[in-house]
């Protein structure tokens, strides 16, 4: 690492850790630094460094005046030993230089609490703002960096800001605003959050103060007033009676997030499992069960998961209920592990954040010496039952509600829910729930994918006229389903099913596999594909999927017992073919022909 420090934030400042501060002989070798330092590394063409420096000189002139400026700073530097390296054609400063604006963009780019502190600490000022003299082609490169650099500061300063707020350190919230306004006065909205951070604290007077300092100021120096926005938080605030009362702090409030219904689908957050082992604590299961649960988790289009550093950050937050409600999470996942000797516990519960009520929970128990097999076996298990157990809790949920308020994903949780039914009326009223979904959002690949299997579902497997008009339509919507959504595995699992109608069976398998890619862990994924592999040829891996889907979801719908059923007849299982079809004997029209091959009195 290089001795030499170069500070170009605020006024250009150089210091050798041995001599101490550098004073530079010349404007021009203050400006060719700062030219080199962004990036230090960075090879610089000669004839291209002089164009910026000395525009009106001719070339032999030029040539001279860069080879004096680099004598000086190499002198200044400590001879040719220093960081200043050149060649025939190129110049350059040693990547090893220490330079306040790389660490600025680093740690801004980190995002961390500590990291946007130390980022907001560097920057002094705008880059190089003592320079002097510089020609307009030397502009040309200074003032585009220079305004690159204060938005990245804007950004940072904002997000230290949120951040402050949003653990409740006001003071050091409002220290981070004054900053902020120092590099940008009129920013109207940093004014917006101070305004609403003075009507959260009964500081009427100071909001309104702020307010009338702005608008004197925009005027004076834009000639134009304040935006929609402040203009309607100062009317509010001159109206008589209390300050709004908002519990207890609203940091979303004060940044200008509006709290609207959430009618997308629903948002998951998976908590950090805790270690409650009392004599041998455990140091990586915990953190290997989270990580493993929300990657797989993140696998289901039905759901959104928050990122895990997010999670984490929830979970340190003494107001964690509170920053939930304001990120709209509907539903946590909490989680502990406990050994007892060689024995391990998992305990899992789903909790609906909205009544603070636990909707699910599960205890898992393994050896000790089972540990790679017991870990993914119970993530596996854990995530294959949260997206069931959130569906039904939506259920819930939308029937207190009026159909003509529903959204496109509230439609196609209902029709998804008609769908699993063994009759053919729930089967077209699966077809109508999800065509409305679609009125309502034309670009929802659920619905897409929701409608090509239900087209095909109900009219069964029956060789009848209008067959290949249905299979037609259910292609089309599987297909728009994957072009709408490459990443839905249910689009391509049903697409699979439907070329494998058609004899297609090479690009079928290729939509199979990519299902199961997709998602592996779906029991519904794993049910469909399963009978699907059967019939091209492979009924084993079609049986064991079949079965899969059943142990990994328990309360599997009557589709899942036919298509084990289906699956063990293909592979020849003919007993236990019937034990699952005697199950489900009315679900589709040929499934009493299915038994017949085995039990002629059924016929």
């Amino acid at each position: 690492m290089t001795e030499l420090e170069i500070a170009l934030l605020g006024e250009l400042r150089l210091r050798h850790s041995k001599r101490g501060r550098i004073e530079l002989a010349t404007r021009k070798g203050a400006q060719l630094l700062a030219l080199l330092a962004l990036p230090p590394g960075r090879k610089h063409r000669r004839e291209l460094v002089q164009a910026l420096l000395w525009p009106d000189s001719d070339p032999p002139h030029a040539q001279g005046n860069l080879r004096f400026v680099l004598h000086h700073l190499r002198k200044a530097f400590g001879g040719t030993e220093g960081p200043l390296r050149g060649s025939g054609r190129s110049i350059w400063l040693v990547p090893e230089v220490n330079v306040d604006v790389v660490h600025f963009e680093t740690l801004a780019a980190q995002g961390t609490l500590d990291a946007l502190e130390a980022a907001c600490g560097l920057y002094a000022g705008d880059l190089f703002f003592n320079a002097a003299d510089v020609s307009s082609e030397y502009e040309g490169w200074l003032l585009p960096e220079r305004e690159r650099l204060r938005e990245l500061a804007r950004s940072a300063f904002w997000n230290l800001f949120s951040l402050r707020l949003w653990r409740g350190e006001i003071g050091e919230a409002k220290a981070c605003a004054q900053r902020y306004l120092e590099i940008d006065p009129t920013c109207e909205r940093m004014h917006a959050a101070l305004m609403r951070l003075h009507l959260m604290q009964g500081e009427r007077a100071l909001a309104l103060k702020r307010y009338d300092h702005l608008r004197v100021r925009l005027a004076q120096d834009h000639q134009i007033r304040p935006g929609a926005e402040l203009e309607e938080l100062a009317r509010t605030t001159t109206q008589a009676g209390a300050p709004p009362t908002l519990e207890p702090f609203d940091a979303g409030w004060i940044l200008g997030r509006k709290s609207t219904p959430c009618t997308d689908k629903p948002l998951v957050v998976v908590l950090p499992f805790r270690d409650l082992s009392e004599d041998r604590p455990l140091t990586s299961l915990p953190a290997a069960l989270t990580e493993d649960v929300i990657a797989d988790l993140a696998r289901f289009r039905r759901l959104s998961v928050l990122a895990r550093h997010t999670s984490v950050a929830i979970s340190r937050d003494p107001a964690s209920e509170s920053r939930l409600r304001q990120l709209g999470v509907r539903y946590s996942v909490e989680g502990s592990v406990r050994r007892t000797g060689n024995r391990l516990s998992v305990t899992v519960r789903l909790v609906e954040n909205s009544s603070l009520r636990q909707v699910w929970g599960e205890r898992y128990q393994g050896g000790w010496d089972e540990l790679p097999s017991f870990q993914e076996d119970v993530a596996r298990a854990i995530v294959a039952a949260i997206p069931v157990q959130v569906e039904q809790a939506e259920l819930e949920r939308v029937r207190h509600q009026e159909v003509p308020f529903w959204s496109s994903y509230e439609h196609c949780l209902l029709a998804r829910e008609h769908q699993r039914s063994t009759s053919a009326a729930s089967h077209a009223k699966a077809l109508e729930c999800f065509s409305r979904a679609l009125d309502q959002d034309p670009r929802s690949a659920a619905a897409h994918s929701g409608l090509a299997l239900s087209t095909f579902l109900a009219g069964g497997c029956t060789r009848t006229d209008d067959e290949g008009r249905r299979l037609k339509k259910a292609i089309w919507h599987a297909q728009q389903a994957i072009e709408l959504d490459p990443l839905d595995a249910q689009g391509h699992w049903t697409l699979g099913m439907l070329l494998q109608m058609l004899r297609e069976f090479g690009t079928a398998r290729l939509h199979l596999d990519r299902a199961m890619t997709l998602s592996p862990g779906d029991a519904e994924t794993l049910a469909y594909t399963g009978l699907e592999y059967a019939y091209a040829g492979d009924p084993t891996c079609g049986v064991n999927q079949s079965r899969r889907s059943i142990q990994l979801n328990p309360s599997y719908p009557p589709a899942f017992v036919e298509l084990l059923g289906k699956s063990c007849f293909v592979g020849r299982r003919y007993e236990e073919a019937l034990f699952w079809l005697r199950q489900s004997p009315d679900r589709v029209a040929t499934n009493r022909a299915w038994l017949a091959r085995r039990q002629p009195t059924l016929a």
